[in-house]
C-alpha cells in the first residue's frame, strides 16, 4: 500500500485533560522503571498528576508463614529459611527504595506526585487502583525476563483493565513518531484522539488503516481528519493491506522506537496474543478501552 503525506490539522481550543492523572506500578525490576521514566514524561507535557504505587504481595506474605517456606539464591549454596519477619522486612525496604527511586525520576521534571503503599493480591489491587485513575503505567514483567515474556499481572491488565494501560520493558523517549490503528470502531475513534493528544507540534503521528478498497480507504481517512480536527498535530495515514494487517506489530515496530496507542477491542490485538504481538512490537503498548 502507499503513504498520504504529512497534513498539519488546525488547532482549535479545547479544555478537554483526559490524562490528570497516571498511576505507575513500582517494584524492583528494570521493566518498573522503564516504565516510571516514561510516565514522567508523560505526566510533565499533560501536566498530569504522577502516583507511585507498591503492593506488597499477600501471596509471598501466606507463602513465607508455612514452616517449609525457603529462599533460594542464585549464588547461594544452600537455602535460608523464610520467615515472615524476614519478607515483611524485605518488602519494606523494596518500598521505600521505590518511594526513592519515584522521588530520583521527578526531581528534574515539573510533576508533582504522590507515593502509597498497599498490601494485597497485586493484579487485584492495580484493577482496582486502576479505577480512580486515567492512565497506568507499568513494566512488562515484575523479573529480569527475556523480551518474550508478559507478566501475568500486566497481561491481566491489558485484559481486564477499563483504563488506558501503558507497557513496556526499557525506556524510551516518547518523541519518536507516535502510531496508531483506525478501523471506525468506537475505541479505535478513543485511541486516536488519545494519540493525538499525547502528540504536539513536533511529533508526527502515524495512523494505520485496514484497507479493503479504495473506498474504504477514502472514508476511513477522512473520519481520520475530523477526529483530529481539534489537534494541531502532523497526521501521515498509512492504508494497510490485510497481509499487513495480520503483520501490524512488526510494521509499527519499524516506524521508530515511539509509543504505540492501539484499540483493545475489534482490532488486530483483540485477536492475537498479548504476548506475542508486545514480542514482535518491541515498544511501549497503550491499550485503550
Amino acid at each position: 500500500m502507499y503513504d498520504i503525506p504529512l497534513r498539519t490539522m488546525p488547532s482549535a481550543p479545547s479544555s478537554d485533560r483526559s490524562f490528570r492523572r497516571i498511576l505507575v506500578a513500582l517494584d524492583a525490576s528494570p521493566h518498573s522503571r522503564a516504565a516510571l521514566d516514561l510516565a514522567v514524561q508523560m505526566a510533565a507535557d499533560l501536566e498530569a498528576d504522577l502516583e507511585g504505587l507498591f503492593v506488597k504481595d499477600e501471596n509471598l506474605l501466606r507463602a513465607a508463614q508455612l514452616p517449609f517456606a525457603e529462599e533460594v539464591r542464585t549464588h547461594s549454596v544452600s537455602p535460608k529459611a523464610l520467615s515472615d519477619r524476614r519478607v515483611q522486612r524485605q518488602l519494606r525496604r523494596q518500598a521505600e527504595q521505590a518511594e526513592a527511586v519515584l522521588q530520583a525520576a521527578t526531581e528534574q521534571a515539573p510533576v508533582s506526585y504522590d507515593f502509597r503503599v498497599v498490601e494485597g493480591q497485586v493484579t487485584r489491587q492495580l484493577l482496582r487502583a486502576a479505577e480512580e485513575t486515567d492512565l497506568v503505567a507499568l513494566g512488562k514483567t515484575s523479573t529480569q525476563s527475556s523480551r518474550r515474556r508478559l507478566g501475568t499481572t500486566s497481561e491481566a491488565l491489558l485484559a481486564e483493565s477499563s483504563t488506558p494501560v501503558l507497557v513496556l520493558r526499557r525506556a524510551v523517549r516518547r518523541r519518536p513518531p507516535l502510531v496508531t490503528y483506525y478501523d471506525g470502531s468506537d475505541t479505535a475513534r478513543k485511541a486516536l484522539r488519545t494519540a493525538a493528544r499525547l502528540a504536539d507540534h513536533d511529533t508526527p503521528l502515524t495512523v494505520f488503516l485496514p484497507a479493503a478498497n479504495e473506498t474504504q480507504t477514502e472514508r476511513l481517512r477522512a473520519e481520520v481528519h475530523e477526529v483530529l480536527g481539534a489537534h494541531a498535530v502532523q497526521v501521515q495515514v498509512r492504508p494497510l493491506s490485510p497481509t499487513e494487517v495480520d503483520r501490524l506489530a512488526v510494521l509499527a515496530r519499524r516506524r521508530g522506537p515511539g509509543l504505540f496507542v492501539m484499540p483493545g477491542t475489534g482490532s488486530p490485538l483483540a485477536n492475537a496474543s498479548p504476548q506475542r504481538f508486545l514480542y514482535e512490537l518491541d515498544r511501549p503498548l497503550l491499550v485503550v478501552r
